[in-house]
């Protein structure tokens, strides 16, 4: 071989070996097949030709072109054929927190979405810049300004009102306080019922018994209940699932029942006249009768009155001869 050969062997191979080295370090795709999707951002803030493209965080090939279209920049972005960009996926603009150069990151979509197909748009979501944050910040500082002198204001004029109102009404300020110095100095003092509730120790010795009292009206209550629930005493007995009790309290109220059919009965057959008693209930004659007899007596009873003098006078004149 020539040195002329030799030369250009090793010529080629230094090309070999410096595509292999960009590759591997830029990532060109020069030994890898890949598909094109694209983005619309409203401001790419800064990014560039060749920049990476990441799926997931992970390298998934390289930003191809940037035109601007209307009111929005479309990137065009090459992807490595063995991966699988989702249609929903979203491209985001972020930076390398040392070096702050951009590159575009892929979400992975739902698993459920069909896969992107070549020459696809994808939504492109662009984060606040540096300025935009500022520009918040700045609004953010001037309404805290603008509602820090509202506030000054305010507490300004209600200072002006509240000295106003004290100075009107300072005499009845005045006799208010004395007022309630007076009331909290009977009180104290033990003046009147509420003094004296306040500082008479039996009352809280009568409290204290109350509540004893009503601990033990409690507990007796409680005490009862138990009784009741166990079915102890009669009232409990009464309560509780006894078939005894069920089954003589079932037959008082047969015995009831039959009582009240034959009284019925019974007074069925006295208005219908049945018996000696029904026919003196029913038989008007019987009333006929009773009247004569009533008036028979009452004119035997004239006969005797007027035979009493002439029978007592024959016994005095009898006695005498």
């Amino acid at each position: 071989m020539s040195n002329e050969q030799r030369i250009g062997l090793f010529f080629l191979l230094g090309l070999a070996l410096l595509a292999v080295a960009v590759e591997l370090t830029i990532g060109l795709g020069l030994l890898r097949r890949r598909y094109e999707l694209q983005a619309d951002f409203r401001d790419v803030q800064g990014l560039d030709r060749g920049a990476d493209v990441r799926l997931a965080g992970l390298r998934a090939g390289r930003v191809e072109d940037l035109r601007l279209e209307g009111d929005h920049v479309r990137v065009t972005m090459a992807i490595d054929s063995d991966l699988t960009v989702r249609r929903d996926a979203v491209a985001k603009l972020d930076f390398r927190a040392l070096s702050g150069e951009r590159f575009v990151s892929l979400t992975l979509g739902t698993p459920t979405a069909p896969p992107a197909a070549p020459g696809d748009v994808l939504e492109g979501e662009t984060p606040a810049g540096l300025a935009d944050a500022v520009d918040q910040m700045a609004r953010v500082a001037q309404s805290i300004d603008e509602l820090a002198g509202t506030l000054n204001a305010e507490a300004s004029r209600l200072l002006v009102s509240l000295a106003d109102v004290v100075e009107e009404n300072r005499t009845a300020v005045g006799t208010l306080t004395g007022n309630l110095a007076s009331i909290t100095a009977k009180l104290d003092r033990g003046t009147g019922t509420l003094g004296r509730l306040l500082n008479d120790p039996r009352l809280y010795d009568r409290v204290t018994d109350t509540m004893t009292d009503v601990r033990q009206s409690v507990q007796d209550l409680g005490v009862v209940a138990h009784n009741l629930r166990e079915g102890q005493g009669t009232l409990g007995k009464l309560m509780s699932n006894d078939d005894r009790l069920y089954v003589q309290v079932q037959e008082t109220l047969d015995n009831l029942a039959v009582a009240s059919r034959n009284a019925q009965e019974i007074t069925d057959g006295l208005r219908n006249g049945e018996g000696t008693l029904g026919k003196a209930l029913v038989d008007s004659s019987l009333y006929e009768q009773s009247l004569d007899t009533l008036r028979t007596a009452n004119r035997a009873a004239q006969s005797v009155e007027d035979q009493a003098p002439i029978s007592i006078l024959g016994t005095i004149v009898t006695s005498l001869f």
